[in-house]
């Protein structure tokens, strides 16, 4: 077995908000619809990587650092909306941000298993490890991509507005 210190670490993810037009909520989701999703999770922002190699060009340690961000909603409209409205809002957002959490919790899964293909390795070399990053990489992807298909983005754990509030 290669003897690889690793160290690969998936930081908190940083929430941070977008805002979101609209008068009423009808008005709110037609601006949430307009975007790709209404709510990301990014684990490819600010990443931070190294590997160091022997004197015969095997790698010798690993340090990852993954930064991720959360981008939630702020409705622009929330001050002026009813009670219900602000409700139906809030319980949207807050299953929003469960969903992304859930996106983070594969993110962390997906790190590790990296960390264990790099330990378990007999040899390796950059190309090796570029290769084993490029991979679980994509692996992680299908994952995140299955979990998004199999909760309708989240519409299936509540990700949606009550317009009738």
């Amino acid at each position: 077995m290669a003897d690889v210190k690793v160290d690969i670490k998936v930081s908190a993810p940083k929430v941070t908000k977008f805002s979101v037009s609209g008068k009423t909520l009808k008005e709110a989701q037609k601006s949430l619809d307009a975007r790709e999703e209404w709510g990301l999770y990014d684990a490819t922002r600010n990443p931070k990587q190294s590997a160091n190699t022997d004197k015969d060009g095997n790698v010798s340690s690993v340090t990852m650092v993954v930064n991720p961000v959360i981008e939630l909603p702020q409705w622009s409209g929330y001050g002026a909306a009813t009670k219900e409205q602000k409700a139906s809002w809030d319980k949207m957002v807050k299953a929003l941000e469960a969903h992304e959490r859930k996106h983070h919790d594969i993110q962390v899964a997906c790190a590790a298993d990296l960390e264990k293909q790099i330990k378990g390795a007999k040899t390796l070399d950059g190309k090796t490890l570029n290769k084993m990053i490029s991979d679980q990489q994509k692996a992680c992807q299908k994952k995140q991509d299955s979990y998004d298909t199999s909760s309708g983005h989240g519409a299936k754990e509540g990700v949606v507005l009550d317009l009738d509030a």
